[in-house]
């Protein structure tokens, strides 16, 4: 094929050059005349140059540049002439076939020596350095074409190959001198070497003068590391901000914990108006709008340090777009850099010294990119942070705002609560009636004494469990401490055994010894004793780990059964206590009802008296009667409803005397209203009024206590939401923290990384100087050794070649001695092979069990544990249980409290009703009188008073109706309470039902997981059984085995032995018999057979 116009041929340098470097050579294109003139060789340019990473970049694609325009822009595609600095790169294997061709330039065949067009991998705007406004490039990002860049350099393509299978003389030229000359180049890394390689790289092929090629080197050189320090110092530019936000985060978390602690006083303070200190909560409130004010004062202070971090960060978003547009004209000097480089490059011819640039290149371009790399990571960090800071600042101006509010609502709730207080104290003090519960006080006693008996009991039947599972246990440990012992037993005997083999073993040494003073016999014994030591070292250590494992079995049974003689004796020291305390206990209740029972029948004296002395006033004061009744009964009523709101008034106890006091009072009016009608009535009315006005003051009382319950609940949530918040808050401070430590360490890393690849240059260089010295010194003192042994050698040729002569008659002799003795020989040697390998195949099962057994103790330890975690997880089950059923007894105990409240107030009801149908046939039969009086027309004296009674019996009767409707609607009340009562009692007892399934089916897991545990640990317990049983019958077999060696190998000895004598009586000569014995002795056969030896003496 034709060569097209305009392209230059090969030279053959640049194809060695090429089959040198592991790269098949591309053909570029000539460069074309240019209609400008070319600038002077003296010209230096003095624009701004580019990073060494865009630089690299360049060398991989020649495309459409962004900035500036240059002279290479006046080029056409054809006339452009393509780099070589692909062609000599090792490491990659680049070549023009792996990269696609740019449209417009067609594919060159290879044929003939023609040269084919390098392709475009496409325009640099895909490398730039990470700039935040990157240029669209048809499609692809950095990250694509890198990848497939690295893929295409990797591909070995076939015409490489055969370049390498076509010359490989060309690649075995590395010598030692070659790599002295390499060695003696200045350390990679350094200034000097990178100038060198500036150097190399500018003057290769170029006829200017060495002090401009110097010039231009320095300008390089000083331009190069004036951008490698910029990235870092613009990481560390960055990183004070971050110090700045973590201290104000910190501050931000100091002023939370104040607030918590605010929060915690207001709690304080809501506790102390629950126990009625108005002033103590004054004071409180008092300081919390104090406290109130700081803070307001504290969020404007924080407000302004956020408007200054705000301003720090736009100080730094404008130190990133000022570093961003050094970047983007970085670039631009860049690519006026790469064309002044390819200028300089036209003219150039391949050198070595130019794959080396590039492999530095390369490295510098890869360091440049992780710190690009870890800067691109400090901005997302800094944005990262910059929108978490935004973010708290939301949330704290929130906060603020909802805490402000939420002050001032409960601090106008607290003012009204305290006022209505302050009513209903005074109104309670001034009106609220008690009564003695010293029976009630009693029965609790009582009931909780049994109840703590009930306990007792429970927990004795507990420790009886737990007596009897510690009993179980040391069943148990006592039937493995038995197995122990029978373990211990069979590895005495085994030691037995084992001694008797090391005494045999030992005779036969002794034996060999008088037999024969062969070294190789006497090695192989010495082996086989030694392996039996082992052996016996092994089988020792074993028997003193069971024998520790059994004592240290005995110290835990000692131990176990001390602890259970404590547990008894401190359980029946319990006993005792809690009998001796419950008689006590028993004996007071005793007392106290002694008493309790005197000072009733002294009650039912008085009160029989004051029935004897109604009895004598029955006839005239029946109807005072009946509204003494109906004190009575209302009395009884202001009991019960005092007895619902005892709770209320434990706090009281000065106002109970001044209560008693009225009671006493009412007790005279009571007996002063027997005495006289009009005094009764007023006391009736006295009392009607009080009891109307204590029902409104005590409903008053309880709508404000379930009030401040509900704001109570009220408060307790907004508490748990701000502590939430807080909570929230010290995760974000810890993942800013976090954070910062991963930034600081990230960039300790590069640091470190920096500084240890510089280090480790050194080091490789001084290695490589170190090694070759020591491989030339060693190559000399082989050299040397080699010739002393050539001697050695041939002395020794020369005497063997004396002693063959003198052996070949003595050898044609034996010959036929020799061949019965050899074809016996192989025969035992076959049978002792196979012997050796079935032993072998034994011993390798025996390691097997061994493991297995291992394994399985293992397995049954950790069912062990199981089990013991099971049983703890069990007695937790049970006593929740037991806490659960406690429960629910308390909850019974309040249902029949509550019954016998309810049916008191039904018999109050039906009493009232019974009164108001006698006081209505009282009306009737007053109206009767009244009409029959009206129709007789016979005026009397009584009529007025009639009339002033019937009057007085429609105010009681109006009175009664309206008891009545408050009755009815307690008892609604009552019966309501009592539904809800009965609903969460029915919730709580299908509550405790679920949760006793659940434990049921846990229960029944548990006991399946441990009859499955037991059932596992009686398989493995028979498997081990099994593989003991299998050890011994192995052992048997061994023993077999090995005797049957022995007999073997005794038989081969004295077969040996029978023709040596032969031998020794046939030849006079000494020398020749030694030499006999020496060769065809007990010790040659022995040595034969030393790896059966060693086989046998191993199992």
């Amino acid at each position: 094929m034709m060569n097209l116009p305009g392209r230059r041929q090969p030279s053959p340098s640049e194809e060695s050059a090429g089959s040198l470097s592991g790269l098949r050579p591309v053909r570029r294109p000539a460069v074309a005349s240019s209609p400008e003139p070319a600038a002077p060789a003296g010209d230096i340019d003095t624009k701004p140059l580019s990073s060494v990473d865009s630089l690299i970049h360049k060398f991989d694609a020649k495309a459409q540049q962004r900035g500036r325009p240059s002279r290479r822009n006046r080029l056409s595609l054809d006339e452009r002439k393509r780099s070589k600095s692909l062609d000599g790169r090792l490491p990659y294997h680049d070549t023009a076939d792996g990269r696609e061709l740019g449209p417009g330039e067609p594919q060159a065949g290879s044929g003939g020596g023609a040269g084919g067009s390098a392709a475009d991998p496409g325009p640099p705007g895909s490398r730039s350095l990470g700039r935040a406004s990157g240029r669209p490039v048809n499609g692809l990002d950095k990250s694509t074409l890198t990848r497939e860049w690295v893929n295409k350099s990797l591909e070995v393509p076939a015409l490489e190959k055969q370049a390498r299978k076509s010359q490989p003389d060309l690649q075995l030229k590395s010598t030692p001198d070659l790599l002295k000359d390499q060695q003696e180049v200045s350390q990679p890394g350094s200034s000097d070497h990178t100038k060198e390689l500036i150097y190399s790289i500018l003057k290769d092929g170029n006829t200017e003068s060495d002090a401009t090629v110097k010039r231009k080197t320095n300008l390089v050189f000083e331009k190069v590391q004036a951008l490698s320090a910029a990235p870092t110092a613009q990481s560390t530019a960055s990183l004070p901000p971050a110090g700045e936000l973590t201290r104000k985060v910190e501050e931000l978390q100091r002023k939370l914990d104040q607030e918590t602690k605010l929060r915690q006083r207001l709690e304080l303070l809501q506790n102390g108006h629950r126990n009625g200190a108005p002033h103590d909560l004054e004071v409180q409130l008092e300081e919390s709008e104090e406290e109130c004010h700081r803070l307001r004062v504290a969020f404007e202070k924080k407000s302004q340090e956020l408007q200054g971090s705000v301003q720090e960060l736009k100080d730094v978003k404008t130190i990133k777009e000022e570093t961003e547009a050094k970047l983007a004209d970085l670039e631009d000097q860049l690519m006026e850099m790469q064309e002044e480089l390819d200028r300089f490059r036209e003219p150039m011819g391949d050198s070595p010294d130019r794959d080396a640039l590039l492999k530095e290149l390369l490295e510098t371009r890869e360091e440049l990119e992780e710190v690009l790399r870890a800067r691109q990571k400090l901005e997302d960090h800094l944005r990262q942070r910059e929108r978490e800071l935004t973010a708290l600042k939301g949330a704290l101006k929130e906060e603020v705002a909802s805490h402000d509010r939420e002050l001032d609502r409960v601090r106008q709730e607290y003012q009204h609560d305290m006022e209505q207080l302050r009513r209903n104290m005074e109104d309670v003090s001034q009106d609220q009636a008690s009564l003695e519960s010293e029976r009630q006080k009693i029965n609790t006693v009582v009931r909780n004494l049994q109840r703590e008996l009930q306990e007792s009991g429970e927990e004795a039947a507990h420790w009886k469990e737990m007596f009897q599972k510690n009993k179980d246990e040391l069943r148990s440990t006592k039937q493995e401490l038995l197995q122990v012992k029978v373990e211990r037993e069979d590895f005495e005997e085994e030691l037995k055994e084992l001694r008797e083999r090391f005494a045999a073993v030992r005779q036969e040494a002794d034996q060999a010894r008088n037999g024969a003073g062969d070294s190789g016999e006497a090695s192989a014994l010495r082996k086989e004793l030694r392996e039996v030591r082992d052996q016996l070292r092994d089988l020792t250590l074993s028997k003193q780990a069971q024998d520790d494992l059994l004592r240290q079995r005995e110290r835990e049974l000692l131990a176990l059964k001390e602890a259970l003689e404590d547990e008894v004796g401190s359980h029946d020291q319990e006993m005792a206590e809690l009998k001796q305390q419950f008689q006590q206990n028993v004996q007071q209740l005793q007392k106290d009802y002694e008493e309790a029972f005197k000072v009733k029948s002294s009650l039912e004296g008085e009160k029989e008296a004051t029935e004897q002395m109604k009895k004598a006033v029955e006839s005239t004061l029946r109807e005072t009667q009946e509204e003494n009744d109906d004190l009575r009964r209302k009395i009884l009523g202001l009991e019960t409803q005092i007895k619902e709101y005892r709770h209320f008034a434990d706090n009281w106890q000065g106002t109970e005397a001044r209560l008693k006091e009225k009671i006493a009072k009412l007790e005279s009016d009571r007996k002063q209203m027997e005495e006289s009608l009009g005094d009764a009535t007023d006391q009736e009315q006295e009392l009607l009024l009080v009891k109307r006005s204590l029902e409104s003051r005590l409903e008053d009382a309880q709508r404000s206590l379930n009030r401040l319950s509900r704001e109570h609940q009220d408060l307790s949530a907004s508490l748990h939401e701000e502590l939430a918040q807080k909570e929230q808050l010290k995760r974000a401070k810890t993942e800013l923290e976090e954070e910062k430590r991963l930034l600081d360490k990230s960039i300790g890393k590069l640091t470190k990384e920096l500084d240890q690849m510089a280090q480790e240059s050194h080091s490789a260089l001084s290695k490589l100087q170190t090694q070759l010295e020591e491989y030339k010194e060693k190559s000399r003192k082989e050299i040397t050794d080699s010739q002393k042994q050539a001697k050695e050698r041939n002395t020794e040729v020369e005497k063997m070649q004396y002693n063959l002569g003198r052996l070949q008659d003595e050898v044609m002799r034996l010959k036929q001695a020799l061949q019965d003795a050899q074809a016996e020989r192989e025969n035992a040697v076959l049978d002792k092979e196979l012997l050796a390998q079935r032993l072998h195949n034994l011993e390798q099962e025996m390691e097997s069990k061994r493991r297995s057994q291992d394994d399985r103790s293992r397995q049954v330890k950790a069912l062990e544990d199981k089990s013991k975690r099971l049983e703890v997880e069990l007695d937790e089950e049970r006593n929740t249980v037991e806490l659960l059923t406690e429960r629910i007894n308390r909850t019974r105990d309040q249902i029949d409290q509550l019954r016998a409240e309810l049916l008191q107030e039904r018999s109050v009801r039906q009493d009232l009703e019974c009164d108001k149908i006698s006081l209505e046939r009282q009306n009737k039969d007053l109206k009767s009188r009244l009409a029959s009086s009206e129709v007789l027309q016979k005026p009397s004296a009584n009529v007025s008073q009639l009339e002033s009674r019937i009057q007085e019996l429609q105010d009681k009767l109006q009175a009664e109706e309206r008891e009545k409707s408050v009755l009815v609607s307690s008892n609604r009340k009552l019966e309501r309470k009592v539904k809800e009562l009965t609903i969460q009692i029915d919730d709580e007892r299908q509550h405790v039902n679920d949760q006793k399934d659940q434990l049921s089916l846990r229960v029944k897991a548990l006991k399946r997981q441990v009859d499955e545990a037991e059932e596992e640990i009686e398989r493995l317990e028979a498997a081990r059984k099994k593989a003991l049983r299998e050890l011994e019958e192995q052992h048997e077999t061994n023993e077999q085995l090995q005797s049957r060696v022995k007999s073997l190998e005794k038989d081969l000895w004295r077969k040996a032995a029978r023709s040596t004598a032969e031998s020794s009586l046939k030849d006079d000569h000494l020398s020749s018999d030694e030499e006999f014995d020496s060769a065809y002795g007990p010790s040659s056969i022995a040595s034969l057979l030393t790896e059966g030896n060693l086989q046998t003496s191993s199992c």
